[in-house]
C-alpha cells in the first residue's frame, strides 16, 4: 500500500514540475512578444518623427511621439529586466536538474559495476550450474535460477537508464548553454537600450529648449484642437440625435418586429463581448491624445478634453471599421474632413478626419473593412485619424466611452 502510495507522490510532483515549466515556458514567450511589439513600436514611432524632422509645423504631434518614444524604451527596460529574472531563475533551476541527475547517473554507474562484479563470479555456464546445483532444496534452486534471470534482465535495464540519464543530462547542458547565450544577449541588449533611453531624454530636452520661442505658434496649435474638437463633437451629437429622432418616427409608424429587435440585441452583445479585443481603426498608428481631460504636451496646468483618442499614423493611411455594422452617417465637418458614423446595435462607432469615404449610408460593412483614407495634415508628413466610440442608452441619452478600453492592447 506504501509503494502505491509513494508512487502516486512521484507522479504528483512531476506533474508539479511540468505545470510549473510549462507556466515559465508561457511567461517567456509572452515577454519576448511584448519586446518585438515595443521594438515594433519604437521603430514605428521613429520614422512618423523621421517624417517630421525637417518640419515645424505641428509642434504638439512632435513632443507627443518623442513622449511616447522615451515612454516605450522604458517598457522595453522592463521587459529586459523580466526577461533576466526569469532567465536567471531558469538557470539556478537547470543547474539544480543537473546536479541531480549527475548524482542519479553516478549512483547508477556503481549499482552497474557492482552487478558486472556479481556477473564475473557466474560469467561461463559452469559456475552458474554450481551456484544452481549447490541449492540445498529444489525450492532454492528454483529461486536461484529466478535471481540470476532478474540479474541478468536488471542490467540490461540499468544500462537503458543510464543511456536515456545520460542523454537527459546532455540536453539540460545544451539548454543551459542555451539560456546563458541568451542572458548574454539580454545584457547587452539592456546597456544598448539603456543609452538609448539616454540618448532619447536628452532630444527631448533639446527639442523642447529649441521651441522656447514658439509659444505662440503652441497656443495656435491648442486653440485649433480645441475648435476642431469642438466642431466634431457638435457635428457627431447632431448627426446620432437625427439617427434616433428617425428611429422614433419609424417605430411610431411602425413598431420593432420580433426579428428586428432581437437582430438589435445580438448586435449590442457582440459589440460588448469583444471590448478590448477590437482592431485599430488603422492597421499601425501612435495615440497622440487620448481619452478626457489631456494634459498639454509642454504647458503645465492646461488641459484639453477630448471624446475619443487621435491616432498619427501613415500619410493617406486607410481607416478600417473596428467591428461589422451598418453605416448610420456620412458627414462632412469643416477642418476635419469627412466623418463615417457605423452603428452596432445601441452602439455607435465614429471615424473622422477622412480624406475620402469609400461607403455610404445603409452600407453593410464587416470588421477591419476599409471605410475611408486619411487627410494628410498641413505639411505633407503624416494623417491622424479621431476615433469615438459611443453608446445609446435606453433612455435615448448619447453617452461617451473610452476607446481605449476597448481596442486591442
Amino acid at each position: 500500500m506504501s509503494i502505491v502510495i509513494n508512487k502516486h507522490i512521484v507522479v504528483l510532483v512531476f506533474l508539479i514540475i511540468g505545470v510549473f515549466s510549462f507556466g515559465q515556458q508561457k511567461e517567456s514567450d509572452r515577454l519576448r512578444k511584448q519586446q518585438k511589439q515595443l521594438n515594433d513600436k519604437i521603430t514605428f514611432t521613429e520614422n512618423l518623427l523621421k517624417s517630421n524632422s525637417d518640419k515645424k509645423s505641428n509642434l504638439t504631434n512632435t513632443i507627443g511621439l518623442i513622449n511616447s518614444k522615451i515612454r516605450y524604451r522604458q517598457e522595453l527596460l522592463n521587459n529586459i529586466n523580466l526577461q533576466q529574472k526569469q532567465l536567471n531563475t531558469d538557470i539556478i533551476s537547470l543547474k539544480k536538474e543537473i546536479l541531480d541527475l549527475q548524482l542519479k547517473l553516478n549512483a547508477l554507474i556503481l549499482s552497474y559495476k557492482n552487478m558486472v562484479k556479481l556477473a564475473y563470479k557466474y560469467r561461463d555456464n559452469t559456475s552458474s550450474i554450481l551456484f544452481i546445483l549447490s541449492s540445498s532444496s529444489f525450492n532454492q534452486a528454483n529461486k536461484r535460477i529466478e535471481y540470476l534471470d532478474q540479474i541478468t534482465k536488471f542490467r540490461a535495464d540499468q544500462i537503458r537508464r543510464i543511456k536515456l540519464i545520460k542523454q537527459q543530462l546532455i540536453e539540460r547542458i545544451e539548454l543551459l548553454n542555451a539560456k546563458k547565450i541568451k542572458q548574454d544577449e539580454l545584457v547587452k541588449g539592456k546597456e544598448k537600450e539603456k543609452q538609448n533611453y539616454v540618448s532619447d531624454l536628452q532630444k527631448q530636452k533639446l527639442f523642447i529648449s529649441s521651441i522656447d520661442d514658439k509659444n505662440q505658434q503652441l497656443e495656435d496649435e491648442l486653440n485649433q484642437q480645441k475648435k476642431k474638437s469642438k466642431e466634431i463633437r457638435l457635428a457627431i451629437d447632431k448627426a446620432i440625435n437625427k439617427e434616433i429622432l428617425a428611429e422614433r418616427e419609424r417605430i411610431k409608424k411602425k413598431p420593432k418586429t420580433v426579428k428586428e429587435t432581437k437582430e438589435v440585441k445580438l448586435n449590442n452583445t457582440g459589440f460588448l463581448s469583444n471590448k478590448g479585443r477590437l482592431p485599430w481603426p488603422v492597421s499601425k498608428g501612435e495615440v497622440s491624445r487620448g481619452y478626457g481631460k489631456q494634459p498639454h504636451a509642454v504647458h503645465a496646468g492646461v488641459f484639453t478634453y477630448n471624446n475619443g483618442v487621435d491616432i498619427l499614423t501613415v500619410k493617406g493611411s486607410s481607416v478600417r471599421s473596428v467591428y461589422e455594422g451598418t453605416v448610420s452617417s456620412v458627414l462632412l465637418i469643416p477642418g476635419a474632413g469627412k466623418a463615417v458614423i457605423i452603428a452596432h446595435g445601441n452602439y455607435r462607432t465614429i471615424y473622422s478626419n477622412l480624406q475620402e469615404s469609400y461607403v455610404q449610408k445603409g452600407d453593410k460593412i464587416t470588421s477591419k473593412q476599409e471605410i475611408g483614407s486619411l487627410l494628410i495634415n498641413a505639411d505633407g508628413t503624416m494623417s491622424q485619424v479621431h476615433f469615438e466610440i459611443r453608446q445609446i442608452t435606453t433612455d435615448g441619452q448619447i453617452k461617451n466611452l473610452n476607446p481605449s478600453y476597448w481596442l486591442f492592447k
